[in-house]
């Protein structure tokens, strides 16, 4: 697929600006900056504080009970809900971060199970004081990895219809500083997301070794010959377990919506 024309970008950026616009009501404020007044609410006020920080693409608010995504996170979500089911009812998000596609899903009618793992204790601590605050009874959080997952999906309440993996899959592929576990085998990860899933795969990440953090890069260049990464190379180990189709872009990244074999 080719990437977007400058003209095509223009007018998805004019639609997705009235659109939130829309959303944020009759009196737009813009971009949701950060001195927005959202609530006067103190709970509301110091979970919104909680709400702040990297990565930005992640940014939302909560004002009266109900979720604002800042708009780059609108212009995302847009995108990636365009690629669920009909009826989108058992959801997990890998790499959940701060929550919001796990609480959004939550809120749709079909919805029974929505989930959100991250290996990063804060993003899940906050996740849920605002599930908890939201009361959304359907979501939850936990301080988890791909390996618990999906060699016990039911203890997460999975396995799942849809599952989202999106920023975070060359984590899982050479590590982090918040997880030493690197499987340096599209195989393996794929495999592992089969198990979990039983509909279809929503997937965005970097797949080529120079759009990678530069200490993933240097981990990359040292290692050599020895390790395949590429997209051209991803793609065809996924063709085991899914049938891929690439459905745009997500920002500079190709988005696939991935459907289970078998399935």
């Amino acid at each position: 697929m080719t990437k977007p024309s400058l003209f095509y970008k223009i007018n998805a950026k004019i639609q997705s600006f009235f659109g939130y616009g829309c959303l944020l009501g009759h009196k737009f404020r813009g971009f949701l900056p950060m001195d927005f007044e959202y609530s006067s609410n103190k709970l509301e006020k110091d979970l919104n504080k909680l709400l702040i920080g990297y990565p930005r693409n992640h940014d939302y608010r909560i004002r009266k009970k109900k979720l604002f995504p800042s708009f780059k996170l609108y212009e995302r979500l847009k995108l990636v809900t365009s690629l669920y089911p009909e009826k989108l009812e058992r959801f997990i998000d890998i790499g959940s971060c701060r929550g919001f596609y796990v609480m959004e899903a939550a809120q749709r009618p079909h919805c029974q199970v929505s989930v959100g793992i991250d290996v990063y204790e804060p993003f899940v601590t906050i996740s849920n004081k605002v599930r908890e605050y939201l009361d959304i009874k359907n979501a939850d959080f936990y301080l988890a990895t791909l390996d618990k997952v999906s060699n016990k999906p039911e203890a997460y309440g999975g396995p799942f219809q849809t599952v989202l993996l999106i920023g975070v899959y060359h984590y899982l592929f050479w590590g982090s500083k918040l997880s030493s576990t690197a499987y340096y085998s599209h195989r393996e990860i794929l495999n592992k997301l089969s198990k979990i899933s039983t509909d279809r795969l929503i997937f965005s990440a970097r797949l080529e070794v120079d759009r990678l953090p530069t200490v993933l890069k240097e981990k990359a260049k040292m290692l050599g010959n020895k390790i395949t990464y590429n997209t051209a190379y991803f793609l065809k180990r996924a063709e085991q377990f899914f049938e891929v189709r690439q459905a745009g872009y997500l920002g500079r990244y190709p988005l696939f919506v991935m459907s289970k074999k078998n399935s």
